[in-house]
This record gives structure tokens, C-alpha cells and sequence, in this order.
């Protein structure tokens, strides 16, 4: 892709681009680090590693770079169907050119070619959900993190199966596990192998630990050691960046395993999806109170755990997602959907709703949802029914309200959560 703005030309970086993108990334992301720093953490395998394209915007005038940003070829799982998608990372502008529309430019030239490749999704974890939702992304993701003392852990007789993760024994088998519970998972991603080497790596304070019945792994999980300020002194503390159980036994067992650490760790960090039973199991549903609290609550509650704002969806070809994606058995029913969509532009798309899938059809329906491609995108996903877009007021609804409860139960849904950023 090569695209012209006037005085800017927007295209795939190439290696002699290094020096002026790792300028634009640290003054947009890491001001107080020098330029080799940079280039030295973020760029030690060059400029487009392995499932990665960057791209900079070149002001034709004078040869510099004005902005830069990163795709990644990714794939998502939804419904146990699996969606190609592009990830966004590294939007960056040069500070003397912020506020002219560049970053916005850029994305939107992005979102063309994509559809133009007849790409359904991309993703990406905002520094502005503001910014980014004027370009068409929806808020999808969630994360619950739970900040608890390691005494309050449930101890289970399955901790035993617990043993250390050994790469020469064990990486396979613990890819497999990974992959069959993303299968059964929405949002997870098909993890390719430049992402397992970035996920295993051995870095300082990171351990993994594996739960085996019978030489098999049928879970893992992935901590950080770390320091969190407590009421006294600083005190070693666990962050859990990701666990995977593929029945309840090895889930057990990993809350078992770290339950036996409460003599060396103080604090637990639990980061999950909405849905686990963590905080259920606890033996107190309050955050660590050794904890320094930094917000004081009205009446007689304990504060308990804490809700991260993470990625955004956003649909860019319509009619392809909606061929992808599975839905619920049902009667079969046709419904127009009215789509504005402020980068590609309007669309008015019928589906037929029939065997477990979305058919487009060129005919219209008599029911007829208007709808912004954000709303669409996270009706899409599962995280918001239609029925309720249509009680606030965000979407319009004319027909048959009978058709409204028939797509609510067609695209039902678990909220997509993934365990990697980017």
C-alpha cells in the first residue's frame, strides 16, 4: 500500500526507514529514553519481524517521517470459528504535526486497503478509546484483575500435579493446551510462533508452571514476580499474566500451587476473564488489606477488584464477517441492517439468518436495524443485545420487535477477552 495525502505518502517502511520510526516511537511512547535504547528493546530484530509490517508517513517536502505505526497479521477465534484479522500497535505522530489529522489519515488509508483485502476484523488496545471510536472501534474488551492476599487463596489436594515448566519437555504440549481451550474461547488469538517465542522467553521475575495428569498438560500458568507497596515496605508480590485449565482439576491445581506460596509472596494479582469463578473461591472478597488504598468507599463495602478497559473491535469488511461467523439455532429470518460508517463509507446489508449462518442476500427485509459499525461490532461479538441498543436509543429499530428477540438470540454470545497485547 502506498498512498498520497498531498504532501505526505503513506508506505511500508523499509530498513533504511529505523533511525526516523524509532525517533517517532520514543517521543510518542518513551520521551525519557534515548533513541539506541529504543531501537535496542524494540527493534532488535529489525523493522518488520516476522507477522509484522510497519509503516511510515513521509513528508514528501522534506523526506521526514511525520508518523508511523505497526500491522499484525493475527487470527481470533468466535464461536469456535476463526476470523483472519489485522492488529493495529505503535500509532505514533511527530509531535510538531500532532493535531493536524495525521494519525487519523493514516488509520483510515489502513482501513481501505484492508477492506479492499476483504480483511472482517481488526483489533487494537487504544491509548484513547475517544480517538479511536470516531474511526468505527467499539469497546469489546474486558479485563478483572483481583488484587488479593495470598492467604485468602482456596487450597486444593490438586496443587500436587504442579511442576515446573521444563521448553526441552514441555513447549509443545503446553501450545496444544493453549490452543484447544482459544478454540473454545472468544477473542483468544491462534497464537503463530513468533508470538509463543515472545510469550515463553525467559525474562527476569517471569516463571511458568504446568498442571500434568497422566505426562499430559492440561493447564498452565504464566507469572511475574514483582514489588507492590504495601502499608510498611514494598513486599514480594505474584501478578498472574495468564492461566489456561482445560477442566476443572487443573484450575484447582494452579489455585492450589500459588495457595502454597503465601509464606514468600504477600499478594496475589489474578488478571482474568468476567466470567471466572476466582472471586467465588476466595476465602475473603476484599483486596489485600496490606495494600496501600488509594480510594476510600462510601458505606460498608471492601474494595475487591478492579476493571481494565482493553481492546477494541472494529468490523471492516461486513458482508465477509458475517459469512464467518456461526449463530445460534434458530428459524430461520431475514433482517437489513443500515450501517454508518464514518472511514468506508455507508452500506445497507440483508442477511439470512438460516443453518447455523449469516447468508447476505440482495433482497430487503422488512425489519430494518440502523446502526453505527461500533454498535454493529459489539452486537457482533456477543457484548451487547440488540434489544438493549434499542431501549437507549443508540440503534433504530423498525418491524417486527419479534425480530429483534430472534438476532439477540442468533448472535448470543461470551464477551471476547484475549491474554495477549500488543
Amino acid at each position: 500500500m502506498v498512498t498520497d495525502r498531498v504532501e505526505i505518502c503513506l508506505r511500508p517502511a523499509e530498513a533504511e526507514d529505523l533511525s526516523q520510526i524509532v525517533h517517532l516511537d520514543r517521543l510518542a511512547f518513551a520521551p525519557l529514553k534515548s533513541n539506541a535504547e529504543v531501537e535496542q528493546e524494540w527493534y532488535a530484530h529489525g523493522i518488520n519481524p516476522e507477522g509484522r509490517q510497519q509503516f511510515i508517513a513521509v513528508d514528501q517536502r522534506t523526506g521526514l517521517g511525520v508518523g508511523t505505526y505497526t500491522e499484525l497479521q493475527l487470527s481470533v477465534f468466535l464461536e469456535g470459528q476463526e476470523l483472519p484479522a489485522k492488529g493495529f500497535a505503535g500509532v505514533a505522530v511527530a509531535l510538531e504535526r500532532r493535531g493536524q489529522g495525521v494519525g487519523r489519515w493514516m488509520l483510515e488509508q489502513s482501513l481501505r486497503d484492508l477492506q479492499q483485502q476483504q480483511i472482517p476484523l481488526a483489533i487494537l488496545y487504544p491509548f484513547q478509546h475517544g480517538f479511536y471510536r470516531q474511526l468505527g472501534w467499539a469497546w469489546v474488551g474486558r479485563v478483572h484483575q483481583y488484587t488479593v492476599a495470598s492467604h485468602h487463596l482456596p487450597s486444593y489436594p490438586e496443587r500436587c500435579h504442579i511442576a515446573a515448566y521444563d521448553p526441552t519437555q514441555h513447549q509443545i504440549a503446553l501450545t496444544n493446551a493453549y490452543h484447544h481451550a482459544a478454540c473454545q474461547h472468544n477473542g483468544w488469538l491462534r497464537r503463530q510462533d513468533w508470538q509463543w517465542r515472545s510469550r515463553l522467553k525467559p525474562c527476569p521475575g517471569r516463571e511458568i508452571y504446568c498442571y500434568l495428569e497422566g505426562g499430559q498438560i492440561l493447564g498452565y500458568v504464566i507469572l511475574q514476580y514483582t514489588l507492590l507497596d504495601t502499608l510498611s515496605q514494598p513486599a514480594l508480590s505474584l501478578v498472574i499474566q495468564e492461566w489456561v485449565a482445560l477442566n476443572g482439576d487443573a484450575y484447582r491445581g494452579i489455585l492450589g500451587f500459588l495457595s502454597t506460596l503465601k509464606d514468600q509472596v504477600s499478594t496475589l494479582v489474578w488478571n482474568t476473564y468476567p466470567e471466572d469463578s476466582f472471586p467465588y473461591l476466595l476465602r475473603e472478597q476484599r483486596c489485600d488489606p496490606g495494600l496501600r488504598q488509594t480510594v476510600e468507599f462510601f458505606g460498608l463495602t471492601h474494595r475487591f477488584g478492579e476493571i481494565g478497559a482493553g481492546f477494541m473491535w472494529r468490523l471492516i469488511d461486513v458482508a465477509t464477517a458475517f459469512r464467518l461467523r456461526p449463530v445460534r439455532p434458530g428459524d430461520s429470518f431475514l433482517l437489513t441492517f443500515e450501517i454508518t460508517d464514518p472511514v468506508l463509507g455507508d452500506q445497507t446489508l440483508t442477511a439470512n439468518f438460516a443453518t447455523g449462518r449469516m447468508h447476505p442476500v440482495s433482497q430487503r427485509s422488512p425489519g430494518v436495524l440502523k446502526t453505527s459499525i461500533a454498535h454493529l461490532t459489539e452486537m457482533y461479538c456477543g457484548l451487547r443485545r440488540a434489544s438493549e441498543l434499542v431501549w437507549t436509543k443508540e440503534v433504530e429499530w423498525t418491524g417486527d420487535p419479534s425480530l429483534l428477540t430472534k438476532l439477540d438470540t442468533a448472535w448470543e454470545a461470551t464477551p471476547p477477552f484475549c491474554w495477549d497485547a500488543f
